[in-house]
């Protein structure tokens, strides 16, 4: 394993990237990115046919989005089709850890480069983003199973904190560059950052700063698992619409309340433009605040957390393998043989 002078000149010097088709095989990264995109929509078919819980759907689904609830008249098919996205978050659960958990082990005897680290991220990412939109549309179900509740809440920490983990070595603003070097776009060279071994970037930013995507992943993960998992648990719910919701709330409507309350009695212009400016604000906040609280939200999110996973995946690819052949040819696999073993 490298030390940190090591790594050092190992950033500057570049390292040509090696074919790793059990994790940046083809097979490997198709097989990941259409079992999350089955899952997704599945997820978007039975919000789209109005086949989840009639619970789920707020004013800005019925109404701005006009899905129907539909469950109660076609019960069979709303079960089955619970069943199966069930299933499918399942996987999405199993195949993000256990993908981590490949990448933990090259990442502690320092086999894994910075290439084939950044894949295995974002192959997780893909997971958790898609499961996270499974857990709306399995809300109600878990609610009543307590069992099923509870194994799921374990299994979703576990990913986080994985996932936290993870994302430490992406904080320096070396992280997944070609080279420190001034390159012709053109002719990249051979020797890339993205072959250095990705324990090098752990813990260490060599002087070059934060990396503001490290910190954006971070805010998005944190409020994403927040938001979805805590909706999941009464009492949370509670103390959010109590403490946080209603007070807002409060706070909005009581100027416009007042305002309205003086201008009905005094007719003035002194309470009628910061009536309607407050008005605005008001309309604007809780339309927000709404949107939040619909499932199409939700679903929008894992949506841009899908794609977002792809295009991190398949652009570095796209990259590395432009720069260096052999990489493309080694990883146009599509077996998945290692994955069963």
């Amino acid at each position: 394993m490298p030390n940190y002078t090591e790594c050092a000149n190992l950033l500057v010097q570049g390292v040509v990237a090696k074919a790793d088709p059990d994790i940046a095989g083809l097979g490997v990264i198709f097989a990941f990115t259409i079992s999350a995109g089955l899952t997704l929509l599945a997820i978007g078919a039975a919000y789209f046919t109005g086949l989840v819980d009639a619970g789920l759907l707020g004013p800005v689904d019925r109404i701005i989005m006009h899905i129907p609830a539909r469950a109660p008249q076609h019960p069979r098919i709303h079960v089955t089709l619970r069943k199966a996205i069930m299933a499918c978050s399942d996987q999405q659960i199993v195949t993000g850890i256990a993908i981590l958990a490949a990448g933990f082990h090259g990442l502690v005897t320092g086999h894994i480069s910075v290439y084939h680290f950044h894949i295995v991220l974002y192959l997780a990412w893909m997971s958790s983003s898609v499961h996270l939109s499974a857990l709306t549309l399995l809300k109600p179900f878990m609610q009543q199973h307590r069992g099923v509740l509870v194994w799921r809440s374990v299994g979703m920490l576990v990913l986080l904190v994985m996932m936290i983990i993870a994302l430490v070595p992406t904080i320096s603003n070396d992280w997944a560059v070609i080279s420190l070097q001034n390159v012709d776009s053109n002719h990249l060279p051979q020797n890339t950052v993205f072959g250095v071994p990705a324990i090098c970037f752990w813990g260490q930013l060599y002087d070059d700063g934060v990396n503001p995507d490290a910190i954006l992943s971070y805010i998005v993960l944190f409020v994403s698992y927040l938001w979805k998992m805590g909706g999941l648990f009464p009492p949370i719910t509670s103390f959010w619409t109590r403490y946080v919701r209603n007070p807002w709330d409060f706070c909005l409507e009581w100027p416009l309340s007042f305002a309205a309350r003086k201008y009905g009695e005094q007719r003035g212009l002194m309470y009628m433009v910061p009536f309607w400016i407050w008005l605005a604000i008001y309309v604007e906040t809780t339309a927000v605040l709404e949107v939040l609280d619909s499932f199409s939200a939700a679903l929008w999110l894992s949506t841009l957390g899908f794609v977002y996973g792809i295009l991190q995946i398949a652009v570095p690819r796209g990259l590395v393998q432009t720069a260096v052949p052999d990489l493309l040819a080694g990883e146009s696999e599509w077996s998945l043989v290692s994955w069963y073993h």
